[in-house]
């Protein structure tokens, strides 16, 4: 699947500053899930993201001058580990359901496989 809006998207990635100091890293630790679309995410980075599939990696460098509230230049390395829709509930709160929570709903995506 590719990323688009009203998907919840699985991404682990790599962040550092202009000077190559590591600001976030999720490469071998737990991923981050966020709603597309929904302005969970900076914007120019959901715009970078859209369209990309499950296994796909990005680098991606967000430019201070580019981006309204960057006080640096990022260097960011992305991992699509997993896209699929958004349940009702997820949509109606904007807080991706983790995979197997009770009370996803009859329209619960989360159990998808990849």
């Amino acid at each position: 699947m590719k990323i688009q809006a009203r998907y919840v998207v699985t991404l682990r990635h790599l962040m550092q500053n202009s000077k190559g100091e590591v600001l976030e890293n999720s490469m071998n630790g737990p991923a981050i899930s966020y709603i597309h679309g929904e302005g969970k995410i900076l914007p120019g980075l959901e715009a970078q993201l859209e369209g990309l599939c499950e296994g796909e990696r990005k680098y991606i460098r967000l430019h201070k001058a580019e981006y309204l509230g960057l006080d640096d230049d990022f260097n960011l390395q992305v991992v699509i580990d997993h896209v699929r829709p958004a349940s009702t509930e997820e949509l109606a709160f904007g807080i991706v359901q983790p995979a197997g929570e009770a009370g996803c709903g009859q329209d619960c995506n989360c159990h998808n496989d990849k």
